[in-house]
């Protein structure tokens, strides 16, 4: 009696692994790379804020739950910020007001955690929308301030007007040929990266990403 128990224990264990196997090839989890450009921009209390070009790289992490469902996910090295030209007063000129020049540029470590759907198009291409949060941490970046009278380059983060931690909202789309993957995107922050004295800014970013997944 037992060694039939032993054995039918052994024939569901069996077939467990081989059914985990199976499942683990049919839905791998699959690493890829990336980089590509964005197009920034700051949203809020200061509206005349300029869009800018930066850069983007990073390693991707795709969970296949089935051949329709993934959870997307990695670590991206991306650069926010945004231009802004304004004016202000100073009693060294003659007119009270000069013009001011900021060029601000922050690098986030960032983990994004998007949900996305894929819709199979061909043997081997799939049309890919994505949507979740992301949680970034600024890590450095440099802030360019001409107001005239001299001009200044600091750490982004090192004067305390800009917050390090910044949360936020992904949406994008992609296709996926064979091992090369390309995405649109739109991320829009939702919590204030500045110092409440200035205002309130939310980052906003625009993207095209080219990968490599192996």
């Amino acid at each position: 009696m037992d060694m039939k128990i032993n054995c039918k224990l052994a024939i569901v264990a069996l077939l467990s692994f081989v059914g985990f196997t199976a499942s683990a090839q049919d839905y791998p989890v699959t690493f890829g790379v990336k980089a590509g450009v964005n197009l920034i921009n700051m949203a809020g209390d200061i509206t005349d804020t300029d869009t800018k070009v930066a850069l983007q790289g990073g390693v991707t992490f795709d969970y296949a739950f089935n051949p329709a469902f993934s959870l997307i996910s990695g670590v991206e090295l991306t650069t926010k910020g945004a231009k802004y030209h304004g004016t202000t007063f100073n009693d060294f000129f003659e007119d009270g007001y000069h013009d001011v020049f900021v060029n601000l540029n922050m690098m986030y470590l960032q983990v994004p955690v998007y949900a996305a759907y894929k819709m199979q198009v061909a043997s081997d291409t799939k049309f890919v929308f994505q949507t979740g949060p992301y949680v970034a941490y600024g890590i450095g970046g440099k802030a360019t301030i001409k107001d005239g009278v001299e001009k200044l380059q600091i750490n982004s983060f090192s004067t305390g007007v800009i917050k390090e931690f910044d949360f936020g909202f992904g949406v994008g789309a992609g296709v996926e040929f064979s091992h090369l993957v390309a995405k649109l995107g739109y991320e829009f922050g939702v919590i204030n990266v500045v110092d409440s004295d200035v205002g309130r800014l939310q980052n906003r970013n625009a993207y095209l990403t080219l990968g490599y997944q192996f």
